[in-house]
């Protein structure tokens, strides 16, 4: 009885850093296969210690168009499938520069690739490796705190960069100020300056009647003088006038107003005496 011919897969182990990569469709292995059988394999495969290190769509393609991978006493049929022993080589390095140009990646499988990565070297920088997967370092974080928060990936308190230098893994989490109510922070001032914790200083004290008064007039100055500035000796002298005749008018409401305060405080005093005599 003839034993069924042993896929290449059962005689030949795939290493680890090999699978960081996802394989190709079957379409595709398919139209590789024949692109193969048509042309003969242009590239060879990469063995690293004795597993299988670059060639997986490869060997895959062509056993998938019935080209025969085997021998007849169940081993790799070595003379038909050119390698190279790639001894000493970083396998991770070695993988990723050999396929991040030469496939077309969706943003899912990159986002894939990086995870496996971050997996395999949590210790590198997101820097680091996204640099190796041709990504920005923002998308590299991303998939980090994705895989930390699930527990994939442990948080490390140091990370090393390209130049092999300890960083910093987690930034300090800055907690801001909160944002104060002006005027609670007014009326707590206040409250200060009551109790005597701290003296009132020159912004906060009120200005007392005499000061508004100064600077009314101060402030009233300035604008007559820059009133005048563009005006004749004539003009000036009927804008001085017109301002003194305003003044007089004023002044003669102001005492109008003046004597009716006066009267009805004078009526307010003598109509509380009378009430404490009758007591």
């Amino acid at each position: 009885m003839t034993s069924k011919p042993k896929s290449w897969r059962d005689l030949l182990p795939v290493h680890p850093a090999a699978e960081l990569f996802p394989m190709m469709s079957e379409e595709e292995l398919r139209a590789l296969g024949e692109d193969i059988k048509k042309n003969g394999l242009r590239e060879g495969v990469a063995l690293l210690d004795g597993e299988l290190l670059d060639g997986r769509n490869r060997l895959e393609a062509m056993e998938a168009v019935g080209i025969k991978l085997t021998t007849g006493n169940g081993q790799i049929d070595w003379a038909n499938i050119p390698f190279r022993n790639v001894k000493g080589a970083d396998p991770i390095a070695f993988v990723i520069s050999k396929n991040i140009h030469r496939r077309h990646l969706t943003a899912k499988q990159k986002r894939e690739v990086i995870a496996k990565l971050l997996k395999t070297t949590p210790e590198k920088s997101d820097r680091q490796i996204a640099e190796q997967t041709k990504a920005s370092p923002t998308t590299v974080g991303k998939v980090r705190k994705e895989l930390e928060q699930a527990g994939n990936v442990s948080k490390l308190d140091t990370r090393t960069d390209a130049k092999g230098r300890k960083q910093q893994g987690h930034k300090p989490a800055t907690t801001k100020p909160p944002i104060k109510d002006p005027a609670v922070v007014a009326a707590a001032d206040r409250a200060e300056v009551r109790a005597g914790k701290r003296p009132e200083s020159a912004s906060e004290k009120k200005p007392s009647a005499s000061d508004l008064i100064s600077k009314f007039v101060s402030d009233f100055e300035a604008r007559i003088i820059d009133a005048m500035k563009p005006l004749n000796a004539d003009e000036c002298a009927q804008l001085i006038a017109a301002l003194r005749s305003e003044i007089n008018n004023i002044e003669s409401e102001a005492a109008k107003r003046l004597q009716v305060v006066a009267c009805r405080a004078l009526e307010a005093l003598h109509a509380a005496a009378t009430a404490d005599s009758a007591v």
